[in-house]
């Protein structure tokens, strides 16, 4: 059995250059919300400056929120060919919503994306960054995942065929990422086979594929679901101001 203690919480500096690898959301902003090209810069620092004073998290200082890793998953296209056959994409702990209007910039129907976060604001946010509030047909949702009393997502109970969770199990203890993989096993189809596309960071616990079968192997005794995890530690991409010194892991999880 591998080693389950916590580990030290990572400390983090607001950036103020963009990252390196902005090329993509300048595109979604300048296609998907035709914003001129000389005001994304401005667009995206306005709505990062209106998010900080909210919401101080990493995700927004070190630009986070503008991470769709997902894109260049060997998994994508079949995540694309899904949603086209009428599958539903759930990304938990959405944040801003980047990722769904991506898949839907990229030919997913966005009334077959959902999203939720447990904060509204920053599903508030997304609207603004993506002036989509009155066009969008994907769904957002808050919602607190940890909490047994909290019903507003119940909705989505068997109704999901996929899982994206980005960013999202490292921001809690071993006994919370229990109860958070429970409760989304409990949004997926019955016939649904394909779990999580996950490009997490260490935070609490420094995962790594045997940890992670460890934590879906306990999921299993708790749910009656077997998952297979497969994977790839990745290095997190050096930011302009310095290296992360840090390592995600990007996986997929399979129903077996």
């Amino acid at each position: 059995m591998t080693d389950h203690t916590p580990t030290e919480a990572y400390s983090f500096d607001y950036y103020e250059e963009l990252p390196a690898d902005k090329e993509r959301v300048w595109s979604l902003l300048k296609t998907y919300n035709h914003i001129p090209a000389n005001e994304v810069e401005r667009h995206l620092r306005d709505i990062r400056e209106k998010g900080w004073k909210v919401f101080p998290y990493e995700c927004i200082s070190h630009w986070i929120f503008l991470d769709c890793v997902i894109t260049s998953s060997p998994e994508y296209p079949n995540i694309l060919e899904c949603l086209k056959s009428g599958g539903v994409l759930l990304d938990a702990g959405c944040a801003f919503g980047y990722v769904l209007r991506q898949l839907a910039m990229d030919g997913a129907p966005a009334a077959n994306l959902i999203g939720t976060d447990m904060q509204q604001g920053f599903l508030d946010l997304g609207y603004d960054l993506f002036k989509d509030r009155d066009t969008l047909e994907g769904r957002f949702l808050a919602g607190d995942l940890l909490n047994p009393n909290n019903h507003s997502l119940d909705e989505l109970n068997g109704k999901v065929d996929i899982i994206h969770a980005a960013a999202l199990f490292h921001l809690f203890d071993w006994e919370d990422q229990v109860i958070l993989g429970i409760r989304l096993v409990k949004f997926f189809k019955k016939d649904a086979s394909k779990a999580m596309i996950n490009e997490d960071v260490p935070g609490w616990y420094r995962h790594n594929l045997d940890t992670w079968q460890d934590l879906w192997d306990e999921i299993h005794d708790k749910t009656g679901t077997k998952w297979k995890v497969n994977g790839t530690i990745r290095e997190m991409q050096q930011s302009t101001q310095g290296s992360s010194g840090r390592a995600g892991l990007n996986f997929v999880i399979n129903k077996v």
